[in-house]
């Protein structure tokens, strides 16, 4: 009975494995102004938080499953759950949750990084923009106005 619960957290502990190291591996990206390749680990992440999502939603339909036939309202109220099984289930919980811990924190400074490049790159438009306008503005003073009647000299 719990064992598909326990395979359901296994196989969630290898995504949120595989999520750590892509979120880790966005940090490098974004240190190295990688972009291209950080949008490809962005849409891998988001493939990988749907697969995540399935696994959740399949974890509370079994044990929404379990608490109706026991007559249950939450885990701590199990009675009959071996201490192996109910040690694996709380090892692979706290793992997940830990984790997930892990790559909140790094997320957090990635967006604190994204911002900070997406804040340069405004400043470098900007000065873009400017120097922009005082070339257009200085050549417009430097450019000869030839009137009709007057032939150019060439």
């Amino acid at each position: 009975m719990y064992e598909k619960l326990i395979s359901l957290l296994e196989e969630k502990e290898k995504l949120v494995d595989k999520f750590l190291e892509l979120t880790n591996l966005q940090q490098d990206y974004i240190l190295n102004d990688n972009f291209d390749e950080l949008s490809k680990i962005v849409d891998m992440k988001a493939k990988l938080i749907e697969r995540i999502n399935t696994l959740d939603d399949e974890f509370i339909k079994e044990f929404e499953g379990i608490k109706k036939a026991k007559n249950i309202k939450s885990f701590d109220e199990i009675t009959d759950i071996d201490k192996e099984t109910g040690i694996l289930l709380k090892s692979l919980t706290s793992s997940i949750m830990e984790k997930l811990k892990v790559i909140k924190d790094i997320d957090e400074k990635n967006n604190i990084l994204i911002r900070a490049k997406f804040d340069e790159v405004k400043r470098t438009i900007k000065t873009l923009r400017y120097k922009k306008e005082a070339i257009k503005d200085y050549t417009s003073y430097k450019q000869i106005d030839y009137h009709s009647g007057f032939d150019k000299k060439e």
